[in-house]
């Protein structure tokens, strides 16, 4: 199988998406729970559910990323295992 990543990029992409994940999804149960540090400042936004919303789209491609990704690696394991040795 060919892959578009090599094993480093793939791994780093890996890691990457899953902190941004856990980033995304905290930032946006905040917004959705209106805490008070995120929500009542002048330069705030104005819906913060809809805030939540768009942070909790974003950690779903974030996801996308980490599944492209974490395949890649697979593939790159299975390629490594069957690779003929000289």
């Amino acid at each position: 199988m060919k892959t578009f990543v090599g094993p480093g990029s793939a791994t780093c992409c890996s890691l990457l998406s899953f902190c941004g994940i856990l980033f995304l999804v905290m930032l946006g149960m905040a917004f959705d729970a209106k805490v008070e540090i995120l929500t009542e400042f002048v330069s705030d936004p104005d819906d913060p559910h809809l805030t939540a919303k768009a942070c909790f789209s974003a950690a779903v491609v974030y996801a996308c990323f980490l599944g492209f990704c974490s395949c890649q690696l697979l593939v790159h394991k299975f390629n490594s295992r069957n690779a003929i040795q000289l």
